[in-house]
């Protein structure tokens, strides 16, 4: 049975895992995306892996505030950054259609 300076032991590992997450959502760039994104996605299993052992112990797992204001401020960064990168796209869409558009105007005109 675990003691319970063990389970504060084990929330305290997901809430600095998650803070590692939500660090790694922030600074997330088209050059580091693939590991830093890479990196968030570990470090949220591992947690899930720690969530996981500490409820078939226990046969509960409460997560603490931490947990809970982090969880939520990842999900939101995980939306704004999805969002993000979807009007980035979008932009370099526009511009490919554009320049495609230049390149039909110009061999219409000769």
């Amino acid at each position: 049975m675990q003691t319970n300076q063990q389970i504060s032991s084990k929330a305290v590992k997901i809430e600095n895992l998650l803070d590692e997450v939500y660090r790694d959502l922030a600074e997330l760039t088209e050059e580091n995306f693939n590991q830093k994104f890479i990196s968030a996605k570990l470090k949220m299993q591992k947690a899930m892996e720690i969530k996981s052992q500490n409820s078939s112990k226990l046969g509960f797992f409460t997560p603490s505030k931490k947990i809970v204001q982090m969880a939520k401020l990842i999900s939101e960064k995980y939306d704004n950054v999805t969002k993000d990168w979807a009007n980035k796209l979008k932009l370099v869409q526009k511009e490919i259609e554009l320049s495609q558009n230049q390149k039909k105007m110009t061999i219409y005109n000769r």
